[in-house]
């Protein structure tokens, strides 16, 4: 995105989730790197498999990912 790295989630070829900034933080920061964006996307798919929905992500979550 304009202002970092974002992700999407597909499901069946359908898309679920759209997430273009960094979740659980204000504001429109994106992720800083594709590695972070991909670390809490796998988390997030992770969450949905396990019928955590919406697959909220915590800023302690980001912190444990080492995400900044």
């Amino acid at each position: 995105t304009e202002n970092g790295f974002g992700y999407k989630i597909f499901i069946d070829g359908n898309l679920y989730v759209d997430q273009p900034n960094i979740p659980a933080v204000s504001g429109n920061r994106g992720f800083e790197s594709i590695t972070d964006a991909e670390q809490v996307a796998n988390l997030a798919i992770q969450k949905i498999r396990q019928g955590i929905i919406p697959p909220t992500i915590s800023i302690e979550e980001l912190q444990n990912l080492g995400v900044n």
